[in-house]
């Protein structure tokens, strides 16, 4: 039996033979018809949509209580050594607040049995993804650390994109303006809609739904990054026959390694409405073969774990800072040449943070880099966790990495949430001329203090790819003056260190 069990929320949209074969527990999502209150999978889909089509009234969905994650955990008990518990992003419902809650009232009755609960931060079967990742590494024995990294590489790496045959469900949901409903009505446009995590935006519109998919595969073929094993989920809201259509196509277009076809609970159908089609997909090795797959590199037995690459990055730091009240995650993100490592080491002087420097750990681990998918993947799998462990050890750390992605910086926000950290985030920028002369000395040998890289073909890319940062952060042009920035950022750890003194 594996050490960790997986408990998670049925907006994954798993398929039942999945959820048995993976012994994973699945605690249901509920909704309000008509005053009565039903769980997922308590109406049959034809019941439900019939109802839903009939009703004047939108249903009222809701976050799965702390008891029945507590019941989950009960169950887990009697069979793992642990519980890793990920739910669907927070950002669209009170679940994973609900797991919070319920890991307080089950440490009382479960007293040493460690639960630990992670935000997926994506959408059906992205989530589903992720879950069945981690469920696959537990099957390999994973520690509930290797479980959750293998799960977040594949939630980071995990896209979704779907045609909805009507915008009046995500109207009634208060989702989208009722404006825009009204508009695609009266066209009678099919709108397309992509999800990278939690992310959701509009990519296309079309009059028909043959067309909404055609397009829907053009989206998805520019999105494919050409590794394989291709892995792909076709999901549909009572549209079977779309969805078997959709599914023959994909495996003649792509030919995935994996095709699996999966209905929408009724808690996510009531939201897209009956006739929404969709496909989530991710690419690469996959991470639920087990550690090993992190790595890039056949399974051999003295290939090191998750702790063994955390230990292996400690052991180069040195000697590490004094311990704090409450320390600091200082989360500096940035281009290629934008002065990242620079102000990161201007800061370190001025405040006791380790630096941790993705470029200097990355030669610590592959002394012979290739910078490849997979390696990154196990880099920062390995630089979460130490991270996560400085801070448990009541150590400020600066991390100097770019996090150019939202769902590369989630985690990093999670970690800081969980140690009681203080999260400062900090984007650094340069003029395009600076940050491209910047590359070039590097690349002639002239700027010997960086360990980067990256060319400046590196930075043309990531420029058009990077997302905002969605939360309060501090902008640092690096061309100019850094005092300022330095001296606002020490002021903002020194004055919640001295409260908590007080």
């Amino acid at each position: 039996m594996p050490k960790i069990a997986i408990v998670t929320d049925s907006s994954a949209c798993l398929p039942a033979e999945l959820i048995r074969a993976h012994r994973i527990t699945i605690v249901p999502l509920a909704f309000l018809f008509n005053d009565d209150l039903h769980h997922d999978g308590s109406l049959s889909s034809r019941d439900f949509y019939a109802l839903l089509r009939a009703s004047r009234k939108f249903p009222t969905t809701a976050a799965p209580p702390p008891a029945a994650f507590v019941e989950a955990f009960r169950q887990a008990a009697e069979t793992a050594e642990a519980a890793l518990c990920i739910t669907l992003p927070s950002a669209f419902s009170g679940t994973y607040d609900s797991a919070l809650t319920a890991v307080e009232l089950a440490q009382q009755e479960l007293p040493g049995f460690p639960i630990r609960v992670v935000d997926s931060h994506c959408l059906a079967m992205c989530h589903g993804f992720a879950v069945l990742a981690a469920a696959g590494a537990a099957e390999k024995g994973a520690s509930i650390d290797t479980a959750e990294a293998v799960m977040r590489d594949v939630a980071g790496r995990s896209h979704l994109i779907g045609a909805l045959d009507t915008l009046r469900y995500l109207a009634k949901s208060g989702r989208v303006p009722i404006a825009i409903h009204w508009a695609t009505s009266l066209l009678r446009i099919k709108p397309i809609m992509a999800a990278n995590g939690e992310e959701i935006r509009a990519v296309g519109r079309v009059r028909t739904m043959p067309r909404a998919l055609s397009r829907l595969l053009s989206h998805l073929e520019k999105r494919l990054d050409g590794q394989r094993p291709l892995h792909m989920a076709v999901m549909h809201a009572d549209a079977p026959a779309a969805a078997a259509d959709l599914s023959d196509t994909i495996r003649g277009r792509f030919d995935p390694e994996e095709l699996l076809v999966t209905e929408f609970t009724s808690v996510m159908g009531a939201h897209t409405g009956p006739g929404f089609v969709g496909v989530a997909f991710f690419s690469g090795e996959p991470a639920s073969r087990g550690p090993h797959a992190l790595s890039g590199e056949a399974p051999r037995t003295t290939h090191p774990n998750l702790q063994e690459d955390v230990t292996t990055l400690e052991s180069s730091l040195g000697e590490l800072t004094p311990r704090q009240t409450r320390p600091a995650l200082v989360l500096v993100s940035g281009l290629p040449g934008s002065g990242k490592s620079h102000f990161s080491r201007e800061l370190a002087q001025r405040y006791p943070l380790v630096h941790l420097n993705s470029d200097v750990l990355r030669r610590a681990l592959f002394p012979h880099s290739t910078h490849g998918t997979a390696e990154s993947a196990r880099l920062f799998s390995a630089v979460h966790a130490l991270v996560q462990r400085l801070l448990s050890r009541s150590a400020g750390v600066i991390l100097d990495a770019t996090n150019l992605k939202a769902a590369h910086r989630r985690p990093l926000y999670d970690i800081a949430e969980r140690a009681g950290a203080v999260l400062v985030i900090v984007h650094t920028e340069a003029p395009p001329e600076v940050a491209r002369h910047r590359l070039e000395s590097r690349a002639s040998g002239q700027d010997t203090e960086d360990a980067s890289e990256a060319t400046v073909t590196v930075y043309n890319r990531m420029r058009r790819e990077a997302d905002p940062i969605e939360r309060q952060h501090i902008r640092v042009d690096t061309s100019e003056q850094l005092e300022p920035a330095l001296l606002e950022i020490v002021r903002r750890l020194q004055s919640v260190s001295e409260r908590l003194v007080r």
